[in-house]
Formats: structure tokens, sequence, C-alpha cells
């Protein structure tokens, strides 16, 4: 019974059928976990207590990302690509994969696609250029760059569930991985688009957003700061950035009643719903087997093979719960560390296959819809199937 649940809840968030919000199917699933005694109220009860760092980090990324947003930061910045750009198809890639990159260092991978892509998107439509290659850029790179940092993915501090690791160690694992991730990322995807990205594009809207205010500049720049600062000690990242993001609440309700209001609307508190429901949904599923499942892939596979393995699951049930069952089992068996690391890599990485991997590229796929950008999921897989498997093997080889 369990099994049939929680498979169905996760089989009904990848296919999201009824145009239903996702957590809804998240949450009835849990819900029906409880009531079948699949997994026990206490059980329960202590999986959403389990995630409250991780909400807390959610809530304060879109916070921060909701202030930029409002404050014009990403528009402005991918406006400033379109002009140093200077008409060359091929430089604005590049620079807005450079973007792309940076924001979700910063940022998080989901600021990359909730805020990034819409400004990207208008920023192109100024310009005469197929959108597609620049778009599908920022859906690679919040996956590939998502952990460059700590803070880089919400996935992390699933993964490393109570125990991150303070930066300079994090760095000394991951920083040639990322690097390989990234860097072999950007070279297919401009390899594939690369008839679309010949020649130069005519302007056909010289308007340019207006420059962020200082105040606002200034207050990420803090907000960034700090959160580095913190992941520098191995600090809780959750608690870290919900303080960050409540000083630009402070700093909005202080310059600009109005935005404060609109900062809270715009944070998708659903994704709060659907993160805490699946906690309930993987504690169910490791207690009917899937904890002892992992323990097994862990003992008999190498790192290379952990971390390639876990990256096909992503695309299979989605890296949210991915993660979570690998936080359960890393916090038990205590693997050595190259073994935690490349089973973060294929957690954060893998989800560039396909476009259920992870939840921030279901959010780009929304954004585009809404923007009547059409992209189908074999589009997405046909991409990914080129680009993620040099950039897998790459950055998991360079795990040591």
């Amino acid at each position: 019974m369990t099994w049939v649940i929680a498979g169905s809840a996760l089989a009904l968030i990848l296919v999201r059928p009824f145009r239903v919000n996702i957590a809804v199917w998240a949450i009835i699933g849990a819900v029906l976990l409880v009531a079948t005694a699949s997994v026990s109220v206490a059980d329960a009860g202590a999986a959403l207590v389990r995630g409250t760092n991780v909400y807390s980090f959610l809530i304060g990324m879109m916070g921060l990302a909701e202030f930029a947003r409002i404050e014009g930061v990403f528009d402005w910045l991918a406006a400033r690509a379109v002009k140093l750009a200077r008409g060359s198809r091929a430089r604005l890639f590049g620079l807005i994969y450079i973007v792309g990159v940076c924001t979700t260092a910063l940022l998080s991978n989901d600021a990359t696609i909730v805020v990034l892509t819409p400004a990207v998107i208008a920023a192109l439509a100024r310009i005469d250029a197929k959108p597609l290659p620049y778009l599908f850029a920022c859906a690679f790179i919040a996956n590939a760059a998502s952990f460059v940092l700590p803070i880089s993915n919400p996935s992390n501090l699933l993964v490393f569930a109570g125990h991150m690791p303070q930066l300079l160690t994090w760095l000394r694992w991951l920083a040639l991985p990322s690097l390989a991730a990234v860097a072999l990322t950007y070279a297919v995807l401009r390899f594939v688009f690369r008839h679309d990205l010949a020649g130069k594009a005519r302007t056909l809207d010289d308007r340019e957003p207006p420059t962020p205010r200082a105040i606002a500049s200034i207050t990420l720049v803090l907000a960034a700061a700090v959160l580095v600062g913190v992941s520098s000690v191995g600090g809780p990242l959750g608690y870290a950035t919900l303080a960050v993001a409540a000083l630009a609440l402070i700093v909005a309700l202080a310059t600009k009643f109005q935005q404060a209001g609109e900062m809270i609307r715009g944070i998708s508190w659903p994704v709060i719903a659907l993160t805490a429901a699946l906690f309930v949904i993987v504690a169910a599923i490791d207690n009917a087997g899937a904890f002892a499942a992992t323990r097994t892939l862990f003992a008999r596979l190498p790192p290379l093979g952990i971390g390639a393995t876990i990256a096909i699951a992503t695309n299979l049930v989605n890296n949210l719960p991915v993660g979570l069952n690998i936080g359960e089992t890393l916090s038990t068996i205590h693997p050595p560390q190259v073994v935690s690391y490349a089973a973060l890599v294929g957690v954060n990485l893998g989800p560039n296959f396909s476009a259920n991997g992870s939840l921030a590229t279901i959010l780009w796929l929304a954004i585009l819809q809404r923007a009547n950008i059409r992209v189908r999921a074999v589009d997405f897989f046909r991409i990914g199937l080129a680009a993620t498997p040099l950039a897998l093997a790459a950055a998991l080889l360079a795990v040591r």
C-alpha cells in the first residue's frame, strides 16, 4: 500500500494532470500515508520538523529573489547583457550564461528559473534573436551550477541534512567538479545551438529598464556576503537565509511599502507545502524499504556508479525526494566523503537529463508556457541527452 500511494503521488507530481498545483498531489499522498498507517503520526511529525531548515532556506531565497525582481535587478542585468553583446548572438549567449552561473551560485537555482528566466524573455523581445538557446541556458545552468556553493540549491541542504560542510571543505571537494559541469554544459549547448547563435541580431527596441536603486543592490550584496560567511563556518544556512530575507523585507517596508506585500505574495508558498509533504512521503517509503535499498547501493557501488545511479533516479522520481532519501542515508551510515560528494553531484546535475528531473525545471516549463513559448519534454530530453552525460561523468571523476 505504501508504494502504491507514494508512487502515485510522485507520478502525479511529475505528470501534473488537470493543471492542478503539484503541491496538492504531494499533500494528498502524505495524508493518505498517515491515514493508512504507512507512516505513523509521530514519524510524520518528526519528518516535518526535520525540514525546518530547508523550509527556511526556500522561503528566504524566494523572498530575496522576489526582492531582486521587484527592484528590477534581473531586468537590468539581462538588458545589460543585450547591450554588451553588441548584436552578437553568440556573445549574448555567453553573457546570459555567466549571469545564470552567478545567480545560481549566490541566490540558488530557483532564482535563476523564477526570476532570471522571465527577465531574459523580456530582454530578448527587444532584439531579433531566437529565444530558445538563451532559455535553455537558464534551465541547464540552474542545475549545472547548483553545487558551486552550499547556498546554490535547496537540495544541498537535503543531502547534507544537519551536517553541512564548511565552505573551504566544500570548495576543496566540489570546485573542480563544478567547473567541469559548468564549462562542459556550456560547450555542448553552444555546439547544439550553433546555427541559432550565428551572426548578428537587430535591435527592435532600444529602451532599457531603469538602473536598480542603490539600497537594493547594497542589500543583495550584503545578503550574499552573510550567506557565504555562514556557509564558511558550516552554519545553519536555512535560518541565515530567512534572516537576510527579513532584512530585505524591512528595506522594502521602509522605502517602498507596497513592495513588501508584493514580495511576500511572490513567494511560492505551494513549493514549501510540496517540500513538507515530500518529507512525509520519503519517511514512509524509507520505512517500506527504500532506505535499505539505498544503503545497499552505497555499499556495493564505487562513487562514480553511485553518482550515476542517483542521477538516473532523479529523472524517474524528481531530485527532491531522491535528495531527501540520500540525506537520510548519509546521516546514518557516514560513508567516506568522496561518496557523499559524488551523491550530491548526482542529485544536482542528474536532473539535466529530463524536464522532470528537478522542481526548478518544472517551474521553467511553466514560465515558458505562460510566455507562449512551447518546449516539449522530448525536446528537453534530446538536448539533455547531449549535454548531461559528458558533464556528469567529468564532474564525478573530478570528485576526489
